[in-house]
């Protein structure tokens, strides 16, 4: 299934202005009258990633979830106390969600 990232052809490190000027690209080559289910997909796409924060939903609703055995081990690793604290907790989260979906 493609992303909405793959949908406009860009990196999921993309900019708002790289976003809306690939989605504007794509409309010109999609456009409404000629190609309505295409237009659809794009428009859906850039709709989803329009925005850091919705980018940053995206990521968190629709990419697989992190692994918790990694988010631990990660914790583990980093030679803290016990209990974790929240910006390594942040991070470790961070870190499991900019892997690539498979």
């Amino acid at each position: 299934m493609k992303t909405p990232f793959d949908l406009l052809g860009l990196p999921e490190n993309a900019t708002d202005e790289a976003i809306k000027k690939a989605y504007l690209q794509k409309v010109r080559q999609y456009p409404p009258e000629r190609a309505p289910e295409q237009f659809q997909k794009i428009r859906a796409a850039f709709e989803a990633i329009k925005t850091q924060q919705q980018r940053l939903k995206y990521q968190l609703f629709h990419h697989e979830p992190p692994s918790l055995n990694a988010l631990l081990e990660h914790a583990q690793q980093s030679g803290t106390p016990q209990r974790p604290t929240v910006e390594l907790m942040t991070q470790a989260l961070a870190e499991s969600l900019n892997r690539p979906p498979k």
